[in-house]
């Protein structure tokens, strides 16, 4: 383990962490444009947004994967690149990044929220108002209507 396999291994973080930064701006791009989705009630393209939400799981998967084989295959060499500053500089721009798509969701999380209780509540509204058109449009024949326990 010497100066140059050092050089090396910073290298090749660098060019996956640069392909990772970018990734994370793409994702936060795309939860902005569902929390808009969601927050003004646009429904017809959430669907595929979502089915984006499931590619970009199986890459964040797949790029812990190969991180973690990088870091598996000399740990010794890995710790040492991994705080050099070029390194460290990309790993903190990309923990920012996480933690603004979080707050992104938790944005969206609170919107899907309250939207489905207003669509529960609505519900049961309906039911109601089929109850009362239920008792009002009977096809049986007129029968007296009591008001104030009157006939």
């Amino acid at each position: 383990m010497d100066l140059r396999d050092i050089n090396q291994l910073e290298r090749e973080l660098i060019f996956i962490l640069k392909e990772e930064y970018s990734f994370y701006q793409s994702l936060y791009i795309m939860l902005d444009k569902q929390r808009d989705q969601i927050k003004f009630s646009r429904d017809d393209n959430l669907l595929d947004l979502y089915s984006e939400i499931e590619r970009c799981h199986r890459r964040i998967k797949r790029s812990e994967e190969k991180i973690a084989t990088i870091r598996d295959k000399n740990p010794k060499l890995f710790k040492m690149a991994s705080v050099l500053p070029g390194v460290k500089k990309l790993i903190n721009s990309i923990a920012t990044l996480i933690k603004k798509n979080v707050k992104l969701v938790e944005d969206s999380e609170i919107y899907i929220k309250d939207r489905y209780d207003r669509i529960k509540e609505e519900m049961g509204e309906l039911r109601n108002s089929k109850k009362i058109l239920q008792y009002i449009g009977t096809d049986v024949s007129p029968s007296p209507q009591f008001v104030d326990g009157k006939q």
